[in-house]
């Protein structure tokens, strides 16, 4: 009778044991916490609205171990609009010159239009480039460029991008965290890396868009003297037109 009963006994803890057990790897959510991107909806023609933030989103905290992990969950958003200035400084720290663009994006095609009357459309194999309302060269995209539009892109534009984060030592990361920054007159939350360059000993601050999944500010000094920044003046989520791609004499590029 001692026997069985300690049979039962120990069938009954072996139970309560696999409960337990079940019950801690498999309950939703546990040890997962999510970044949820803000849902301004975008690719759906919502506008210039960019004030949506995510809602009860478990806030994950950020250290230079786990950065470029949390920035690896971010996607960024298919359609936009921006205006980008970039800023190189002289050793002193004066400005000697800026140079500014306007960048739509899509899916299938870019363009981008810097201020000197410099015009490029990009799509995945061709590139289109004219100045003003002059005659248009097409050329076939350089093969390592990279594979997706969005990099292809962001080589055109010199300029880093979030894959550019991704990609760096982590040895080099000194800082990372939360902060917010003005985005085309709109303060926004972004994640931040601060790295340090061995080479000419600067550091580089990297600034993502939480809601949009843009680099949208970057910034290198060396010590406390400004060599280069990055800066969107202006940022839209409302999908551009096709006819905003056309080239100067009119013609569509994704057309048959």
């Amino acid at each position: 009778m001692f026997q069985r009963k300690q049979s039962i006994f120990i069938i009954g803890a072996v139970i309560i044991a696999l409960v337990l057990l079940c019950a801690f790897f498999f309950t939703p959510g546990a040890d997962t916490p999510d970044i949820q991107l803000a849902d301004p909806a975008p690719g759906t023609g919502n506008g210039d609205d960019l004030t949506a933030e995510s809602p009860a989103a478990p806030v994950v905290e950020i250290t230079t171990e786990n950065v470029q992990a949390v920035i690896a969950t971010l996607t960024r958003i298919e359609s936009y609009s921006r205006e980008i200035r970039q800023t190189r400084y002289w050793d002193g720290g004066q400005s000697y010159g800026s140079r500014m663009a306007t960048i739509l994006v899509t899916p299938e095609i870019m363009r981008l239009r810097w201020d000197n009357n410099e015009n490029m459309v990009i799509t995945a194999d061709t590139y289109h480039l004219w100045f003003g309302g002059g005659a248009v060269i097409t050329r076939p995209v350089t093969a390592g460029l990279g594979e997706s539009l969005d990099k292809i892109l962001d080589q055109f534009q010199g300029i880093p991008s979030y894959e550019t984060v991704l990609e760096l030592d982590p040895a080099q990361i000194i800082a990372a965290g939360y902060t917010e920054r003005n985005i085309g007159g709109e303060l926004r939350t972004v994640i931040y890396v601060a790295v340090e360059t061995g080479t000419l000993g600067y550091t580089d601050f990297f600034y993502i868009c939480l809601s949009t999944g843009l680099l949208v500010e970057m910034e290198t000094f060396d010590g406390e003297i400004p060599i280069y920044r990055l800066e969107t003046l202006h940022l839209s989520l409302k999908i551009p037109l096709p006819e905003d791609f056309h080239l100067s004499d009119g013609s569509d590029p994704l057309a048959g």
